[in-house]
Order: structure tokens, then sequence, then C-alpha cells
């Protein structure tokens, strides 16, 4: 496992190594043009399951609340407003892709039958999850098979060029959970998962705690969960 220096020493170098590649970018099959129409300030929200946010299991589960990124056909995809909690993204030996990660397991299994009633885990969709090398960086590494999931993960591409294409709007508040396990965080904002890998399996890409761009060891726990899914819309109350 790599130590923690070692990591900001990598935050480091991969910052310099973006300088040299920041033209590429938005060259990512179809640059920023899909996000021209986002416009983060009208954006709606829900609450929808629960989770312990407060880091006190002893009062209960705090109900989840969701930002809307898109609506159609009668469903709306749905991302908790803030990190839920410090998880890793596997926690076995070696590498993962998203269809193998444990953190995947963990959230269509535990954290859904956790966190939903029977009405709602009915509610929510079930979601081809594409993860080609198209929903990546600047990295031409394959991310493993499409998969079919309840809950996933955003990808970089999904994040970077079509909901969230202003820094500022990367920005994600922390749970007290999360901060309790050891989350990565400033009164900024806290760092959070991408399902896309970096140069190697053994790294993914995330949401650094200023809204730029990163990657950590997918074995370390300092990194925030940040659930979405589709559900129907009758199911949930817009605000």
């Amino acid at each position: 496992m790599e130590t923690y220096d070692n990591i900001i020493l990598k935050r480091i170098g991969y910052i310099l190594f973006l300088v040299v590649l920041a033209v590429h970018i938005f060259n990512i099959g179809g640059g920023s043009a899909e996000a021209a129409n986002v416009d983060n300030t009208a954006r709606k929200t829900v609450t929808f399951g629960a989770y312990d946010q407060d880091n006190n299991p002893d009062n209960g589960q705090e109900p989840i609340e969701w930002i809307v990124l898109e609506e159609k056909d009668g469903k709306c995809l749905l991302l908790s407003k803030c990190g839920l909690d410090a998880v890793p993204y596997h926690n076995e030996d070696g590498t993962s892709t998203w269809e193998q990660c444990s953190l995947r397991r963990w959230m269509n299994n535990e954290f859904l039958q956790k966190s939903f009633t029977d009405e709602e885990q009915a509610a929510i969709q079930t979601t081809k999850v594409v993860n080609g090398s198209n929903q990546g960086a600047k990295f031409s590494v394959d991310g493993g098979p499409d998969t079919e999931d309840k809950i996933f993960l955003l990808s970089y591409r999904e994040v970077f060029v079509t909901y969230f294409p202003e820094l500022e709007d990367r920005l994600c508040e922390p749970s007290q959970t999360a901060i309790a396990n050891g989350v990565f965080y400033t009164q900024a904002g806290g760092a959070w998962w991408l399902r896309s890998p970096s140069d190697d399996l053994i790294n993914a890409m995330l949401v650094d705690y200023d809204g730029s761009e990163m990657f950590s060891n997918i074995h370390f726990n300092n990194t925030a969960f940040r659930p979405a899914l589709w559900v129907n819309t009758e199911a949930v109350v817009l605000k």
C-alpha cells in the first residue's frame, strides 16, 4: 500500500502532467458542447431514502438530499448532494474495474437494502452504465464492460463534460460520517469518487476537495462516495 506522502507527491506530479496535456481535456468523444445547456442554478432537489450522515447511528438515519441532474421520459437522474461516507473504491487486493469493485457491490446490495424502503427500491430504475474508454479522462485505459446497476457512480465524462463543466459546481460538502471515517477535505469541500479509472486500474478518478480532477489508489478510504440513480419522477417530490 502507498503512503499518504506518496499520494501527495502523486497529486503534485499529476497536476504538472495536466498542465502539459490541458489542451486534451475536452477531447473526450464530443468535447464540452454537451454541457452548453446545463444550468446549475436551476437544478431541483429531492429527498429520497436515508443514511447515517451525522455520525450518530443511535439517532437513526438522516434523509438523503439529492440534486436532479436530468429529467426525461418520466424519470429523473439524482446525485446525492453531499458525500455520504468515506469508503474505498475496492477493498480487496489488486486492481479493479467498476464492474468488479467492492463499492459497486456494496451500493447495489447493503446500501440499497438499508437506505431505501421496498417502495423506494421499486421506483429506482436499473440503468445501463457505460464504462468504455470514452467515459474516462485523457488515458485510454479500458474501464471494463458496461454494467446494469440500480445505483452507480458518475464517470469522468459525465461530471467534467456533461453535468458539471464549471469547477465551482463540483464542490461537495462531506457528511459528518464521511469526515469521521477519513475523507480528504478542507473548508472548500471533500473529495468524491468517480467510476472511471485513471492511468492504471489501481487508481480511480475523483473530484478533489477544490472541484478539480484527481485520482487515488482504489484501496484508500479518504474519498467519499456520492451515489447516483435514475428514479421514477412520480416517486419523488421535486423542489
